[in-house]
């Protein structure tokens, strides 16, 4: 998955453990004990990985930024490779990416971003109300949060705004302490950072005017993936204002920004 990736596994929706990550680390190798199981009974296996990007090439003939991403390999005890059949889920459409506005990178294989729901207007009006990602999640897995919010800043002056994520030192090292999680932040359906609470160090996101519509509505989307088998919550989120610079620039235009539309295929 690259530096710093992490990964979790299911087994029928059932957590067998996660591969936290490091900095450091580029890949890894985890080993499961599966519950008792059933001859004859058909079982799905789940893999979340995070992909953090091609590695870059520094040399001329280099060939780095093809060292591959995902499962590697694999095994299971009793079984032939051959007896197993994969399904790799990304990005909605692959090379055929739906938002041709934001781009192939902006999103990619959870639920929520296959549906579109990072983007403005998306139908959250049935999701069941929420604290948001500072509520957080018992148990591992992947949590998605939406709210919508008016802003309306003074003309004729550069205030820049953050998202900033609260990061206690800690020195515990169990599974279950909740400190093993991963967010990505959407505003206004553009994907504006990940962080990763247990790796860091990044946890302050400039998002600048032209993304934020600074005199109007916004849309901010966030997934939280907690790693550990208790689930995880953010310790703190703020939304940071800098310091107002009176300046003689002119009107900011806002990025495009499609709204959310019915997809079909998404899963």
């Amino acid at each position: 998955g690259g530096s710093a990736t992490g990964m979790s596994a299911w087994l029928n929706g059932v957590f067998m453990g996660s591969f936290p990550g490091y900095d450091a680390a580029t890949n890894s190798n985890k080993t499961f004990t599966l519950p008792n199981v059933a001859a004859g009974t058909v079982y799905v296996v789940t893999v979340l990985i995070d992909n953090m990007g091609l590695d870059e090439n520094f040399n001329v003939g280099g060939t780095t930024m093809k060292i591959p991403r995902g499962i590697l390999d694999y095994s299971l005890a009793g079984r032939n490779k051959g007896d197993i059949k994969w399904k790799l889920t990304g990005n909605l459409g692959g090379e055929n990416y739906r938002d041709r506005t934001r781009g192939p990178l902006n999103e990619g294989g959870l639920y929520a971003e296959r549906q579109g729901y990072h983007l403005p207007g998306a139908p959250t009006s049935s999701w069941a109300n929420s604290a948001g990602p500072t509520e957080g999640i018992k148990s591992a897995g992947v949590a998605f949060y939406a709210t919508t919010f008016d802003l309306d800043m003074p003309a004729g002056y550069d205030i820049p705004l953050s998202f900033v994520f609260a990061n206690s030192t800690t020195n515990s090292t169990t599974a279950a302490d909740g400190k093993d999680y991963r967010v990505q932040l959407y505003v206004n359906g553009y994907q504006f950072g990940k962080y990763v609470h247990n790796i860091g160090p990044q946890d302050a996101f400039p998002v600048p005017e032209g993304i934020f519509n600074y005199h109007g509505s916004n849309y901010v989307a966030m997934s939280l993936w907690a790693l550990d088998a208790g689930g995880a919550k953010v310790e703190g989120l703020t939304l940071k204002a800098g310091p107002a610079i009176q300046t003689g620039y002119g009107t900011v235009e806002n990025s495009p920004m499609p709204r959310w539309v019915k997809r079909t295929g998404a899963y």
